[in-house]
């Protein structure tokens, strides 16, 4: 059993593990690439207690660090966003490291909780503007929803419906990385669909999606720092669906922390010529992931 350990105050060392968590391989780590950037990925599953004994957390939130207009379109759609610096409040901490867990599917690659599985870790790699997907709710018969685009509202029930955030890394040149996120669902059945690019095509297989373009926003990291999402307090719009999601017949809170673990674009050790600061987002596509799990290979651009 591996135990999830408490903060470190180190950018080099994992936020959610202890040294002793990772077993010792008889092979060196694989270098990073230049432009690939390392995160820690928590998903909490928050019961009425546990919702309690997290009070206030927000007082020590950064929130601002979002631009006021988005912060506003967030907000109307039940979006709270917000960065941590290093150490996360208490109340998280204690989460994160009064259960004991083990590992997931892919060896190194995931821990979950046991028991209810309140808590759900990945740290993955992501490549500069490589498409990655993560599910925040899996597949739901039905979906339905009221979104704010504009000040109006609209309303919309999609049918065999998962709720993923599509993630997306841009290393810059001072270290930090600049962190695009965007709530998509993912509904229907799944058709072949014929994709065009780079002078030829493919076959994908895959559902409807619909793009929460409005509630799309970008977040600038630097190393040890943590990106928060959450619903707000009065549950509502779109993030009622991201951000609540029932278990064991009971509605939990759900909670979504991204902590930047690493990247090696510093201007300390790459030379000016590496860096691509002015380079176009990159719509190479990844779908089609499992629930909680990133994919890391390389696909052909859409062309989108």
């Amino acid at each position: 059993m591996i135990l999830i350990a408490t903060l470190f105050a180190g950018g080099c060392r994992a936020l959610w593990h202890s040294e002793e968590d990772t077993p010792p391989s008889e092979l060196p780590k694989a270098p990073m690439a230049a432009d690939t950037v390392s995160l820690e990925i928590a998903r909490l599953s928050l019961n009425s207690v546990d919702q309690q004994e997290l009070g206030d957390i927000w007082q020590e939130i950064d929130e601002q660090a979002i631009p006021l207009d988005k912060r506003r379109e967030l907000v109307a759609n039940g979006f709270r966003v917000g960065i941590v610096d290093f150490h996360l409040p208490a109340p998280l901490r204690k989460i994160l490291s009064e259960n004991e867990g083990k590992a997931g599917a892919v060896a190194g690659d995931m821990v979950r909780v046991t028991g209810d599985e309140k808590v759900a870790i990945n740290s993955r790699r992501f490549p500069r503007g490589k498409r990655s997907e993560y599910v925040m709710v899996p597949a739901q018969p039905e979906v339905s929803l009221l979104e704010t685009v504009n000040g109006s509202l609209r309303g919309e029930t999609y049918y065999n419906a998962e709720c993923k955030f599509i993630l997306k890394t841009f290393p810059q040149n001072d270290g930090r990385v600049q962190i695009v996120v965007t709530p998509e669902i993912h509904h229907g059945q799944p058709r072949q669909r014929v994709e065009a690019g780079q002078g030829m095509f493919r076959f994908e297989t895959r559902k409807e999606t619909k793009v929460f373009e409005q509630v799309e926003f970008i977040a600038m990291l630097e190393a040890g720092q943590t990106l928060i999402l959450s619903g707000t307090k009065d549950v509502k719009g779109v993030g009622k669906s991201f951000f609540e999601r029932e278990i064991g017949g009971s509605p939990r809170r759900q909670l979504l922390l991204i902590r930047l673990a690493g990247s090696q674009f510093d201007d300390l050790f790459q030379p000016q010529s590496s860096v691509k600061e002015n380079l176009p987002l990159n719509e190479d596509s990844t779908e089609g992931l499992l629930p909680s799990h990133f994919d890391d290979a390389e696909q052909p651009s859409t062309g989108d």
